[in-house]
């Protein structure tokens, strides 16, 4: 038996949870049950709903544990599957945020038979192994026995439904602003303010909504009655249910995100022939067969050209992009050959920050991609041209997320995209300069050839 809380690492996010709480011991995740719902969720194990939910309908991968902890409110134990990397919603592209809203429906529908629903539905409940959803908020399947269809179909329009309103329109960039409030995410205001006047023509019944919301608001003694009275109403039937929630899985399943085009999608299309490709992508091959990293973070990914070199290899992969239709792009690429990468979209310059109640609850980007190995290729010359980041602090970027080693590609002063960049100050450096500063964190380090001659990679090890 553990003896104290004190042996115990509670995860911040896990402090509202009324059957439980999530905490991290030797490594692992677990999940203590209180006293109140555990025979519920021990019947779950026990009829094999649990491990119908876990194979075909996007439920961690839990078992019961044998851990026991002193707390007399604590009665179960439950070991979760360690999902890696822990991403959050303001870091997926639109087909991203799909994909999980469609999961906690599909998990929905599945537990309706067992005359259940999920008492919440926050984005942050959902995290990715490579582009599979999982849904990791276990103690929020609870008895179905609320009056309203869903208890908590407002927080899935804040979070997924308006949220991919506005994808659709191409402002993907502004609903993961929105959506970074966790917990209100976006409102009928605020998706009428953001909206094109073309959508919300189109969407007529957003300015009844907004009607209505206001007049509830001004009217506190009505909010009450029309509380009152749904609470004294007799529950839906689970056929209701599944109608309702089969609807909003159709409505949402139809929703199209093409793979987006831009500046950067477009890169390596506007590639000459001068350029070698082949001797680069060769490279990284053989750098990849060699070292065999089990993970591998590649920072600036593009469209992901070299992420899927390394899934290929069996590596998990993190492929970070400021550039919303690569990330997409990447994501459906890699759902349609079920390679096991993660996409995300963030920038490098300024990446996710730390977030949620005292800046505490969410761990920022670099402290949750860290792997075996990293890459950056292509990109030194946009950190520190267009970014005005020295050397150093380059350096320090790309160590932090690298346990092992590092393919970092060096881009000589006068190659032809630094002149395209335009610094507007004077630059000046040279390899030797690159190399002292990666030395101040790495003691290996080879030079090879890279796609052009002003260009190099070098391979880092600690």
């Amino acid at each position: 038996m553990i003896q104290g809380l004190e042996e115990i690492d509670i995860d911040r996010s896990s402090y509202v949870d009324p059957n439980g709480f999530v905490f991290r011991y030797k490594g692992d995740f677990y999940r203590a049950i209180y006293r109140n719902v555990a025979d519920f969720y021990r019947g779950l194990f026990e009829n094999g709903t649990i491990n119908t939910l876990i194979s075909q309908h996007h439920l961690v991968s839990t078992e019961i544990s044998e851990i026991q902890l002193p707390q007399p409110d604590v009665a179960l134990v439950l070991k979760h599957e360690k999902i890696e990397p822990i991403s959050y919603c303001t870091e997926w592209c639109p087909s991203m945020l799909q994909s999980a809203g469609l999961a906690l429906l599909d998990l929905e529908l599945a537990i309706l038979g067992s005359d259940c629903l999920l008492q919440d539905c926050y984005p942050w409940n959902v995290l990715f192994r490579g582009t599979e959803p999982v849904i990791v908020d276990f103690t929020s399947i609870v008895k179905a026995e609320s009056s309203l269809i869903w208890p908590a179909f407002e927080q899935y329009r804040a979070f997924f439904v308006r949220s991919l309103q506005l994808c659709l329109q191409g402002k993907g960039k502004v609903a993961r602003y929105f959506i970074s409030n966790n917990i209100s995410g976006i409102s009928v205001d605020d998706l009428i303010q953001a909206s094109t006047t073309t959508f919300k023509l189109f969407h007529p019944s957003l300015l009844f909504e907004k009607i209505v919301d206001n007049t509830l608001q001004k009217k506190p003694d009505m909010r009450i009655r029309l509380r009152q009275n749904l609470e004294k109403s007799k529950p839906p039937s689970s056929d209701v249910r599944r109608h309702f929630f089969s609807r909003l899985r159709k409505k949402l399943a139809n929703l199209k995100f093409p793979k987006g085009i831009d500046a950067w999608s477009n890169y390596y299309q506007q590639i000459g022939p001068q350029i070698d490709r082949k001797k680069k992508l060769d490279s990284i091959d053989s750098i990849l067969n060699e070292h065999q990293p089990a993970s591998v973070v590649d920072l600036g990914c593009n469209t992901g050209v070299f992420s899927i070199i390394a899934a290929k290899k069996g590596a998990r992969v993190i492929a970070i992009d400021s550039s919303e239709a690569c990330i997409e792009s990447l994501f459906q690429t890699a759902r349609e050959d079920r390679l096991p990468i993660t996409p995300l979209i963030s920038d490098l310059f300024c990446p996710t920050p730390p977030s949620g109640f005292l800046a505490k609850q969410y761990p920022g980007l670099l402290e949750r991609v860290e792997s075996e190995l990293a890459m950056c290729l292509g990109l030194m010359h946009h950190l520190h041209i267009t970014g005005r980041q020295s050397l150093p602090r380059i350096a320090e970027l790309v160590h932090s997320v690298a346990k092992e080693r590092l393919i970092f590609e060096y881009v000589a002063q006068d190659d032809d995209n630094n002149v395209l960049l335009g610094a507007g100050r004077p630059i000046h450096y040279t390899l030797d300069d690159v190399k002292k500063c990666l030395n101040e964190y790495f003691s290996r380090i080879e030079v090879l050839d890279s796609d052009r001659p002003t260009r190099k990679l070098l391979v880092c090890a600690r």
